[in-house]
């Protein structure tokens, strides 16, 4: 029990590395951007040399264009990339997964982050319940029940197809 006190306050103390988009999904967000962007500028009827004079870039507008044209063509059935980088409740980071977005392809990434999703979905699910996540890694996860001074390990691993 003194080794997972030991751990825990590691855990809690160790600073989260940043996960960060790769080249792929960079180039893809700058490129929804800037022809969400033109879209705009077009609805605007800024043809001039420089159309940012009259609207300047903003990113929350683009966003909210964006936001609203996802939405309409998954109404259609149709999945939309848009890549980004997602933060669980309890810290833990994943790039977007097929499941959650619904591509049946990504062009954007070599390796998905399923498990992690998982584990992110698994770690919310067991702070709402009232369970403290104490640590984790790649493969399970060590949560506590105050109440009963119990503590679990909670392990996910991908099974032969």
């Amino acid at each position: 029990m003194e080794d997972l006190e030991k751990s825990t306050e590691k855990s809690e103390t160790e600073e989260t590395k940043e996960l960060e988009i790769n080249q792929r999904m960079s180039e893809r967000a700058d490129d929804i951007d800037n022809a969400t962007y033109r879209y705009l500028a077009e609805l605007l009827e800024l043809d001039g040399d420089d159309p940012e004079e009259k609207f300047p870039w903003n990113i929350e507008i683009l966003r909210k264009v964006f936001d609203s044209a996802v939405c309409a063509l998954q109404e259609h059935g149709y999945a939309v990339c848009n890549p980004y980088v997602s933060v669980s409740e309890s810290g833990r980071q994943y790039f977007c997964t097929p499941s959650e977005c619904g591509c049946e392809s990504c062009s954007c990434q070599d390796e998905f982050m399923e498990k992690e999703r998982i584990f992110s979905s698994i770690e919310d699910a067991v702070t709402r319940g009232g369970l403290k996540v104490l640590d984790g890694d790649d493969d399970s996860i060590i949560v506590r029940n105050s109440r009963l001074d119990m503590d679990f390990e909670i392990s996910i691993r991908q099974l032969e197809e």
